[in-house]
């Protein structure tokens, strides 16, 4: 997968966790809500690696990152039903 590939599917898992957390009704679990805000912070310091280190190695960083917003997703969303990996 292309790192563009990478950082628009990044891009639309967030949008689907911000959506998730904004939805009448959602009742988080704490432990999972915990879980999820740690690996976000983690995608975000990645990211932020990857803008300021041209020299790092971008693919493995985002297919990491890509990784960490997929397992927050799965963290707040409903219990396997919408599991994305």
């Amino acid at each position: 997968m292309a790192e563009y590939e990478r950082i628009s599917e990044i891009k639309s898992i967030s949008e689907d966790i911000m959506r998730t957390l904004l939805q009448d009704g959602f009742q988080e679990d704490s432990k999972k809500l915990k879980e999820a805000v740690e690996l976000l912070s983690r995608t975000v310091y990645d990211l932020s690696t990857v803008c300021m280190n041209r020299e790092s190695n971008h693919e493995e960083t985002l297919k990491g990152t890509l990784a960490k917003v997929k397992i927050s997703y799965n963290a707040v969303s409903k219990p396997q039903a919408n599991s994305i990996i």
